[in-house]
Protein backbone atom coordinates (compact mmCIF):
# COMPACT_ATOMS: atom_id res chain seq x y z
CA UNK A 1 0.00 0.00 0.00
CA UNK A 2 1.42 3.31 -0.80
CA UNK A 3 2.30 5.81 2.15
CA UNK A 4 -0.18 8.61 0.94
CA UNK A 5 -2.84 5.98 1.63
CA UNK A 6 -1.28 4.69 4.47
CA UNK A 7 -0.82 7.52 6.89
CA UNK A 8 -4.90 8.70 6.31
CA UNK A 9 -6.08 5.09 7.76
CA UNK A 10 -3.74 5.40 10.55
CA UNK A 11 -6.03 7.86 11.56
CA UNK A 12 -9.61 6.15 10.69
CA UNK A 13 -9.60 7.83 7.11
CA UNK A 14 -9.73 6.59 3.79
CA UNK A 15 -8.43 9.18 0.64
CA UNK A 16 -11.58 8.45 -2.22
CA UNK A 17 -10.55 9.41 -5.86
CA UNK A 18 -12.41 12.75 -6.32
CA UNK A 19 -12.90 11.79 -10.37
CA UNK A 20 -14.26 8.92 -9.60
CA UNK A 21 -16.73 9.70 -7.33
CA UNK A 22 -17.59 12.82 -10.05
CA UNK A 23 -18.95 15.54 -7.64
CA UNK A 24 -20.38 17.76 -10.29
CA UNK A 25 -22.70 17.36 -13.20
CA UNK A 26 -20.07 18.22 -15.22
CA UNK A 27 -17.05 15.47 -14.45
CA UNK A 28 -20.37 12.73 -14.22
CA UNK A 29 -20.84 13.67 -17.86
CA UNK A 30 -17.66 13.44 -19.01
CA UNK A 31 -16.61 10.05 -17.36
CA UNK A 32 -20.39 8.75 -18.34
CA UNK A 33 -19.67 10.44 -22.33
CA UNK A 34 -16.42 8.35 -21.96
CA UNK A 35 -17.91 5.30 -21.10
CA UNK A 36 -20.80 4.97 -23.16
CA UNK A 37 -18.76 6.67 -26.27
CA UNK A 38 -21.83 9.67 -26.57
CA UNK A 39 -21.46 11.45 -30.03
CA UNK A 40 -24.71 12.71 -29.71
CA UNK A 41 -26.42 15.06 -27.50
CA UNK A 42 -30.34 15.65 -27.91
CA UNK A 43 -30.86 18.93 -25.86
CA UNK A 44 -34.02 19.61 -25.14
CA UNK A 45 -34.88 23.12 -23.93
CA UNK A 46 -31.99 24.77 -25.16
CA UNK A 47 -32.83 28.48 -23.63
CA UNK A 48 -29.85 30.11 -25.07
CA UNK A 49 -27.53 27.40 -25.91
CA UNK A 50 -26.04 27.34 -22.16
CA UNK A 51 -26.12 23.58 -22.27
CA UNK A 52 -24.63 23.08 -25.79
CA UNK A 53 -21.60 25.91 -24.55
CA UNK A 54 -20.72 23.16 -21.12
CA UNK A 55 -20.44 20.97 -23.65
CA UNK A 56 -17.69 22.47 -25.74
CA UNK A 57 -16.00 23.78 -22.17
CA UNK A 58 -16.04 19.91 -21.15
CA UNK A 59 -14.11 19.02 -24.83
CA UNK A 60 -17.44 16.96 -25.88
CA UNK A 61 -16.63 17.04 -29.93
CA UNK A 62 -19.92 15.28 -30.97
CA UNK A 63 -22.85 16.54 -32.41
CA UNK A 64 -25.22 18.76 -30.45
CA UNK A 65 -29.03 18.52 -31.61
CA UNK A 66 -30.92 21.64 -29.84
CA UNK A 67 -34.36 22.20 -29.42
CA UNK A 68 -35.67 25.95 -28.05
CA UNK A 69 -39.70 27.20 -28.81
CA UNK A 70 -39.24 30.72 -27.99
CA UNK A 71 -38.45 33.32 -30.44
CA UNK A 72 -35.78 35.67 -28.39
CA UNK A 73 -34.17 33.00 -26.84
CA UNK A 74 -33.84 30.97 -30.03
CA UNK A 75 -32.31 33.82 -31.87
CA UNK A 76 -29.53 34.16 -28.87
CA UNK A 77 -29.12 30.45 -29.29
CA UNK A 78 -28.45 30.82 -33.13
CA UNK A 79 -25.65 33.17 -32.20
CA UNK A 80 -23.90 30.90 -29.50
CA UNK A 81 -24.06 27.73 -31.91
CA UNK A 82 -22.80 30.52 -34.85
CA UNK A 83 -19.87 28.94 -36.58
CA UNK A 84 -20.10 25.27 -34.83
CA UNK A 85 -21.29 23.11 -37.86
CA UNK A 86 -21.82 20.29 -35.40
CA UNK A 87 -24.26 21.88 -33.29
CA UNK A 88 -27.85 21.89 -34.91
CA UNK A 89 -30.62 24.09 -33.87
CA UNK A 90 -34.21 23.69 -33.99
CA UNK A 91 -37.17 26.97 -33.23
CA UNK A 92 -39.75 24.10 -31.55
CA UNK A 93 -40.52 22.49 -28.27
CA UNK A 94 -40.69 18.63 -28.09
CA UNK A 95 -43.62 17.55 -26.41
CA UNK A 96 -46.33 14.25 -26.00
CA UNK A 97 -48.37 15.66 -29.06
CA UNK A 98 -47.65 17.77 -32.02
CA UNK A 99 -49.46 20.86 -31.99
CA UNK A 100 -49.29 24.37 -31.87
CA UNK A 101 -49.73 26.00 -28.33
CA UNK A 102 -49.15 28.53 -25.94
CA UNK A 103 -46.10 28.51 -23.85
CA UNK A 104 -46.25 30.93 -20.92
CA UNK A 105 -43.75 33.66 -21.13
CA UNK A 106 -41.84 34.84 -17.41
CA UNK A 107 -39.77 37.76 -17.07
CA UNK A 108 -36.74 35.18 -17.36
CA UNK A 109 -36.93 32.90 -20.42
CA UNK A 110 -34.98 30.05 -18.56
CA UNK A 111 -38.60 29.92 -16.62
CA UNK A 112 -40.93 29.51 -19.52
CA UNK A 113 -43.38 26.94 -19.00
CA UNK A 114 -46.42 25.14 -21.02
CA UNK A 115 -47.18 24.66 -17.38
CA UNK A 116 -48.90 27.36 -14.70
CA UNK A 117 -46.71 27.81 -11.11
CA UNK A 118 -48.32 26.55 -8.44
CA UNK A 119 -48.95 28.51 -4.92
CA UNK A 120 -45.72 27.23 -3.95
CA UNK A 121 -44.01 28.27 -7.06
CA UNK A 122 -45.07 31.90 -6.54
CA UNK A 123 -44.01 31.75 -2.74
CA UNK A 124 -40.26 30.69 -3.24
CA UNK A 125 -39.96 32.56 -6.93
CA UNK A 126 -42.52 34.98 -7.45
CA UNK A 127 -40.34 37.00 -9.87
CA UNK A 128 -39.09 34.47 -11.49
CA UNK A 129 -42.20 32.79 -12.45
CA UNK A 130 -44.82 35.89 -12.89
CA UNK A 131 -46.63 35.58 -16.38
CA UNK A 132 -45.69 38.70 -18.46
CA UNK A 133 -47.25 36.77 -21.83
CA UNK A 134 -48.12 33.75 -23.69
CA UNK A 135 -46.01 33.11 -26.83
CA UNK A 136 -47.81 30.98 -29.63
CA UNK A 137 -45.21 27.67 -30.22
CA UNK A 138 -44.89 24.55 -31.88
CA UNK A 139 -44.38 21.25 -30.76
CA UNK A 140 -43.10 18.02 -32.21
CA UNK A 141 -42.69 14.57 -31.05
CA UNK A 142 -39.26 13.51 -30.72
CA UNK A 143 -40.63 10.24 -32.72
CA UNK A 144 -41.80 12.17 -35.18
CA UNK A 145 -38.34 14.32 -35.95
CA UNK A 146 -35.78 11.95 -34.77
CA UNK A 147 -35.00 10.25 -38.21
CA UNK A 148 -34.60 14.11 -39.62
CA UNK A 149 -32.61 15.25 -37.06
CA UNK A 150 -29.90 12.17 -36.46
CA UNK A 151 -29.57 12.18 -40.41
CA UNK A 152 -27.64 15.54 -39.89
CA UNK A 153 -25.01 14.02 -37.58
CA UNK A 154 -21.74 12.97 -38.67
CA UNK A 155 -21.03 9.08 -38.60
CA UNK A 156 -23.18 5.72 -38.31
CA UNK A 157 -22.30 4.30 -34.65
CA UNK A 158 -24.57 6.50 -32.77
CA UNK A 159 -24.83 6.85 -29.24
CA UNK A 160 -27.18 9.47 -28.17
CA UNK A 161 -27.74 11.18 -24.74
CA UNK A 162 -31.13 12.81 -23.89
CA UNK A 163 -30.86 15.55 -21.94
CA UNK A 164 -34.35 17.37 -20.72
CA UNK A 165 -34.94 20.91 -19.19
CA UNK A 166 -38.13 22.26 -19.77
CA UNK A 167 -39.70 23.42 -16.53
CA UNK A 168 -41.89 20.71 -15.41
CA UNK A 169 -42.38 18.97 -19.30
CA UNK A 170 -39.80 16.73 -19.18
CA UNK A 171 -42.66 13.25 -18.71
CA UNK A 172 -44.39 14.80 -22.10
CA UNK A 173 -41.18 15.32 -23.63
CA UNK A 174 -40.27 11.44 -23.09
CA UNK A 175 -44.01 10.40 -23.63
CA UNK A 176 -43.13 11.61 -26.90
CA UNK A 177 -40.35 9.41 -27.57
CA UNK A 178 -42.20 6.17 -27.14
CA UNK A 179 -40.31 4.82 -30.32
CA UNK A 180 -37.02 6.48 -30.42
CA UNK A 181 -36.14 6.21 -26.98
CA UNK A 182 -35.53 2.44 -27.77
CA UNK A 183 -31.71 4.74 -29.03
CA UNK A 184 -31.29 6.61 -25.90
CA UNK A 185 -28.05 5.21 -24.26
CA UNK A 186 -28.32 7.91 -21.40
CA UNK A 187 -30.91 10.38 -20.21
CA UNK A 188 -30.56 13.83 -18.11
CA UNK A 189 -34.03 15.00 -16.90
CA UNK A 190 -34.46 18.44 -14.03
CA UNK A 191 -36.71 16.56 -11.55
CA UNK A 192 -38.78 18.12 -9.06
CA UNK A 193 -38.38 17.22 -5.03
CA UNK A 194 -40.89 19.95 -4.31
CA UNK A 195 -42.56 20.79 -7.60
CA UNK A 196 -43.32 24.48 -8.71
CA UNK A 197 -45.80 23.88 -11.64
CA UNK A 198 -49.50 22.77 -11.46
CA UNK A 199 -49.62 19.12 -12.43
CA UNK A 200 -45.74 18.28 -12.58
CA UNK A 201 -44.77 15.72 -11.50
CA UNK A 202 -42.43 15.15 -8.35
CA UNK A 203 -39.07 13.17 -8.29
CA UNK A 204 -40.97 9.41 -7.54
CA UNK A 205 -43.40 9.44 -10.72
CA UNK A 206 -40.58 10.59 -12.93
CA UNK A 207 -37.85 8.01 -12.07
CA UNK A 208 -40.25 5.48 -11.95
CA UNK A 209 -41.22 6.35 -15.66
CA UNK A 210 -37.82 6.28 -16.84
CA UNK A 211 -37.31 2.70 -14.79
CA UNK A 212 -39.80 1.63 -16.79
CA UNK A 213 -38.22 1.81 -19.83
CA UNK A 214 -35.12 0.42 -18.61
CA UNK A 215 -32.97 2.97 -17.27
CA UNK A 216 -31.31 2.90 -14.01
CA UNK A 217 -30.33 5.82 -12.04
CA UNK A 218 -26.01 7.23 -12.28
CA UNK A 219 -26.33 10.52 -10.66
CA UNK A 220 -28.29 13.30 -8.68
CA UNK A 221 -27.29 16.70 -8.77
CA UNK A 222 -28.88 19.88 -6.56
CA UNK A 223 -29.88 22.18 -9.08
CA UNK A 224 -31.99 24.74 -6.63
CA UNK A 225 -33.34 24.74 -2.99
CA UNK A 226 -35.30 26.74 -0.62
CA UNK A 227 -32.93 28.81 1.23
CA UNK A 228 -35.05 29.05 4.44
CA UNK A 229 -35.94 25.47 4.55
CA UNK A 230 -32.83 24.24 2.66
CA UNK A 231 -35.48 21.82 1.36
CA UNK A 232 -34.37 20.92 -2.33
CA UNK A 233 -36.26 21.72 -4.91
CA UNK A 234 -35.09 20.40 -8.06
CA UNK A 235 -32.43 18.54 -9.26
CA UNK A 236 -30.22 16.62 -12.15
CA UNK A 237 -31.19 13.30 -12.75
CA UNK A 238 -28.81 11.33 -14.71
CA UNK A 239 -29.29 7.46 -16.17
CA UNK A 240 -28.28 5.23 -18.20
CA UNK A 241 -30.38 2.48 -20.15
CA UNK A 242 -29.42 -1.24 -18.68
CA UNK A 243 -27.38 -3.45 -20.75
Amino acid sequence: MRLHRRIPQLFGYDLIHIQRNHPTLESHLKFLFEKLNINIVLDVGANRGQYGCLLREMGFTGDIISFEPLKEAYQELLQSSAGDTKWHTYNCALGSVSETTEINFTSSSVFASFLNPNEYAKEVRSEQVQIDQKETVEVKKLDDVFEEVISKCSGTNHQIYLKMDTQGFDQEVFKGAEKSIEQIAALQSEIAILPLYEEMPDYIESMTAFREKSFELTGLFPVSRDHDSLFLIEMDCVMRRKS
